[in-house]
């Protein structure tokens, strides 16, 4: 219930809050140097959160004695009862300029939990805020490369929901993505694209697996599976 239907009622709450802190966004210190430090904004969201929680648990009575305790980077959810941790959580923090950033790579992200993004225009000053969950964030294009070790989708603003908009719990399996690596490799082959080492890469893969498939297949074998 917790990661289910809590998580999401409190990051909505969290994600109204923060963007009703619009004056404490504006001194947020968002960059150090080069480096962006978004510190300021997961301070700004753990006090938010803890906040929301006040708000979210009167709602439920089998929550009056949980307490939650948060911590950065990001916005780290530790709910316990007494000295007992019954559960922990995490909603990740996503910060930029633009509607589309660099995303996580598969392997190294949970594709499940929530996440808050605030896109910010910092010459207007202003700052808008969405939220849901990290599969509903990645962008899916019909010819994605392999990229690094797993797939590394983008992250996209427009994807998540608004804050007044309730997102409700979805699981979803990382193996979904090698289904779609591997249909996005075969139409980069079909399109007769070449702007990747994994195109040709692919191309041998199956002129290989055709070779090795006809030496290890009988006729009779192979009619039958044609038919």
């Amino acid at each position: 219930m917790l990661r289910t239907v809590i998580v999401p009622a409190l990051t909505q709450k969290t994600a109204q809050l923060v963007s009703s802190k619009q004056d404490e966004l504006k001194k947020v210190k968002w960059t150090d140097g080069e480096s962006n430090t978004d510190s300021g904004f997961s301070s700004l969201a753990c006090e938010s959160c803890l906040e929301a929680w006040e708000i979210v648990k009167k709602e439920y009575s089998e929550l009056a004695e949980v307490q939650l305790s948060t911590k950065a980077p990001d916005l780290t959810l530790i709910f316990s009862k007494g000295d007992e941790v019954i559960h922990n959580d995490k909603i990740e923090l996503k910060s930029g300029k633009v509607k589309q950033i660099p995303g996580s790579t598969i392997s190294s992200c949970d594709i499940n939990q929530y996440v808050i993004f605030c896109l910010r225009n910092e010459k207007k000053e202003s700052f808008e805020i969405r939220y849901g969950q990290y599969h509903m964030l990645m962008k899916a294009g019909p010819t994605d490369l392999f990229q690094d070790r797993s797939p590394r989708p983008a992250a996209v603003f427009n994807n998540l929901a608004d804050v007044n908009t309730a997102v409700t719990y979805v699981e979803q399996e990382k193996a979904d993505w090698v289904q779609h690596a591997l249909d996005c490799a075969f139409r980069r082959i079909d399109n007769k694209m070449d702007s990747s080492w994994q195109d040709d890469f692919m191309r041998r893969l199956i002129q290989e697996a055709e070779k090795r498939f006809i030496q290890r297949t009988s006729v009779e074998e192979f009619a039958k599976l044609k038919n």
